[in-house]
């Protein structure tokens, strides 16, 4: 199994974890939610991320989806990560989360490629993607 690891600041991994349940009905399995909070010390959070990485059984993998790049709690990511056996990803949105969690049951990679590729993909401009965009007036 995949565990799924939302690594961010404080309110946006519960937030994510409020979406799925909406969209599913149901918390997705082997997801975990890790926030930093704004006077947490890096450490306890670095603690944190080292336990669930030692939770990994043989034959499983963990992806961590990350929501800033270079922000603390992508800072907390250890440089050198198991080989094969966990990647990260940062820019986290719910295209990203829902495309990761699409793709786990096909590895790693796949669901490492389809995080990428989902928060790519998830990001558009809405009023040029429309064929025939229409400007109202807004009520008064």
């Amino acid at each position: 199994m995949i565990t799924i690891v939302l690594l961010t600041h404080a309110g946006l991994g519960e937030a994510f974890a409020a979406a799925l349940q909406h969209i599913f009905g149901t918390m997705p399995p082997a997801l975990e939610i890790l926030e930093i909070l704004p006077d947490q010390p890096p450490e306890e959070g670095r603690r944190r991320l080292w336990g669930l990485l030692e939770k990994i059984n043989d034959g499983d993998a963990m992806l961590i989806l990350n929501d800033l790049y270079g922000a603390t709690p992508a800072n907390l990511i250890p440089a050198t990560l198991p080989e094969g056996r966990v990647a990260a990803v940062s820019g986290l949105n719910l295209a990203m989360l829902l495309r990761a969690l699409s793709r786990r049951s096909d590895g790693l990679a796949a669901a490492r490629q389809g995080a990428l590729e989902g928060g790519v993909q998830g990001i558009a401009d809405i009023l040029e993607q429309r064929p025939h965009a229409v400007l109202l007036r807004m009520p008064e």
